[in-house]
């Protein structure tokens, strides 16, 4: 069963995405591992606090993208969580990121533990789409990943 935080994440991702996140988390649950989708779709707005964040704000850095340069702001990307057995305790570094990603990677989504910045938590699905290719398709009013 899908907890009502990941639901409530998932539910603002592109329905492929939305899709791709729910068989994830369905794996996790076969593995035994408790993950949670902390974080799916971010307007231009939220992206831009977060940005600043370690920056203008007090905090640490948590993104290198500003607003329109994140694949969150398109619902085609969403956080984990990794979380202790009774989904409690969130545990910000675990070896299950790593299990987690290779579930994630089998599914066809790109895992941010691959990157050069390193982001474990990180799926994305872009279908070989640029930023620039899903502004204008934001823009335009058209399906991002159509």
């Amino acid at each position: 069963m899908i907890d009502p935080r990941s639901q409530k994440n998932i539910a603002t991702l592109h329905p492929e995405v939305a899709r791709l996140a729910t068989l994830l988390l369905e794996k996790c649950q076969e593995m035994g591992i408790c993950a949670k989708v902390i974080s799916g779709l971010r307007t231009y707005e939220e992206q831009n606090e977060l940005y600043a964040q370690g920056r203008t704000k007090p905090g640490q850095i948590v993104t290198k993208a500003k607003g329109g340069y994140s694949i969150h702001n398109f619902g085609c990307a969403f956080d984990i969580g990794i979380f202790s057995q009774d989904g409690k305790k969130y545990h910000g570094e675990h070896a299950d990121y790593k299990r987690v990603g290779a579930l994630g990677e089998a599914l066809g989504l790109e895992w941010g533990g691959r990157w050069k910045f390193v982001d474990e938590p990180h799926f994305q699905c872009t279908k070989g789409l640029s930023l620039a290719d899903m502004r204008q398709r934001k823009t335009q009013g058209r399906d991002i990943l159509a």
